[in-house]
């Protein structure tokens, strides 16, 4: 999946090509040229194409060392771009070994080699956004970032984030989604570079390879030398536009989908996906419909878009989606040593569990109707009293599935 090493070498030595180098490194590149060795007539021509290779590229390692040493931020952006995976996975919210897995964004001219590029570039408002990796385990697909901020003062980040602001959508539908999970999660390298990643979620399971279409409009982030009192808002706004069209393929090895049909006073625990990465739990919760009409459906829509009768939403749609109260439903899950998968989010019975490079050969899996029995399961573990007390239990072999 990752792209031929050489490739990436010839892209990196065009891109050199366009740095002005200083004198003193030039005269060091000619000095050393002049003082490699010649080669023996009695080297076969495969030695002989060796040597040649590796004379030149040690002449090329020099003048880079060189180049990078006089231009510390060269020297920061290099040896990221295409493997920010390797940087960030491990302190990542949904960790895992994505390095192995991803993807590197290229965009490749055949016309012309040199004006191809290893990620895709936005530059704004004093910003330059990198998309460098990217990697789809059929839920949802993982995006790494570089962030470069001509305004600096990301040394002062009194975490490992960057906010982001904007909306994205699988090209080709029509309907685009707020960034929700607008976390660039990840590291500062220096006060005006930021490399991390960001999670989307996907609407549907088993999606075909795509694109995504990722318009941002702000990236914000905090400091650790602003008290925020009653403001909690970022110290640091930047407005701007920053679009892609970013290239993913899905891992269709990579997710487990396992059929099951639990059922407990209207609990009924339907499917299970499991990744590399996250596990996905669908379970059907009992509910009740709200009263709401038509009318008092317009009155509140009018109210919200200042009069006007464009609202986006239909009443049919809005019922579906918010005409109903569900009963309490929380899910928590381990693994067959007995380790929680940490759980991120549930809305109306879907859970994510972060996988957090744990091994899962079986996975034990609880619906409770009580925040308290989570509560206990959540702190003491599967082998406590409140396990008795979870409306569906299921555990599934996922070697044998």
């Amino acid at each position: 999946m990752k792209n031929n090493s050489r490739n990436e070498f010839d892209v990196l030595i065009s891109k050199m090509n366009e740095i002005e180098v200083p004198e003193h490194v030039w005269e060091r590149y000619q000095d050393t040229l002049r003082n490699l060795p010649e080669q023996q007539k009695k080297h076969t021509s495969s030695n002989s194409h060796w040597v040649t290779y590796a004379a030149s590229a040690a002449a090329v390692l020099l003048v880079f060392s060189a180049v990078c040493f006089s231009n510390p931020a060269l020297a920061a952006r290099i040896p990221f771009i295409g493997r920010i995976f390797t940087e960030v996975q491990e302190s990542f919210t949904f960790s895992g070994e994505y390095d192995k897995m991803a993807d590197v964004l290229s965009t490749e001219n055949a016309e012309n080699p040199e004006e191809s590029s290893l990620a895709y570039t936005a530059e704004n408002a004093g910003v330059t956004f990198t998309a460098s990796e990217i990697y789809c385990d059929g839920l949802s697909v993982f995006l790494t970032a570089e962030v470069n901020v001509e305004q600096g003062g990301l040394k002062n980040l009194p975490s490992g984030l960057l906010y982001l602001e904007g909306s994205w959508k699988i090209t080709g539908e029509t309907e685009e989604k707020m960034l929700m999970n607008n976390n660039l999660e990840g590291k500062a390298v220096d006060d005006h570079t930021f490399i991390g990643m960001v999670k989307f979620d996907l609407d549907e399971i088993g999606i075909q390879d795509g694109s995504i279409d990722l318009k941002l409009s702000g990236i914000q982030y905090d400091d650790s030398n602003d008290t925020f009192e009653d403001d909690i808002s970022a110290s640091h706004k930047i407005n701007g536009t920053w679009d892609f069209c970013l290239p993913f393929t899905v891992d269709t090895q990579a997710v487990k989908k396992i059929r099951l049909d639990q059922e407990n006073r209207g609990y009924r625990l339907k499917e299970v996906f499991v990744s590399p990465c996250q596990v996905i739990t669908e379970t059907d919760v009992p509910y009740t419909e709200k009263e709401f009409s038509r009318e008092d459906f317009e009155k509140m829509m009018l109210e919200k878009t200042g009069g006007s009768h464009d609202f986006g939403i239909t009443y049919e749609e809005y019922m579906e989606q918010s005409g109903k109260k569900y009963a309490e439903c929380n899910t928590i899950l381990f693994n067959q040593d007995g380790e929680k998968l940490i759980p991120m989010q549930e809305v109306n019975g879907r859970s994510v569990s972060a996988v957090q490079g744990k091994k899962i050969s079986r996975l034990y899996i609880y619906v409770t109707d009580s925040f308290d029995v989570w509560i206990e399961l959540h702190e003491k573990g599967m082998d406590c009293e409140a396990a008795k007390q979870a409306v569906l239990y299921a555990e599934i072999d996922l070697e044998n599935e």
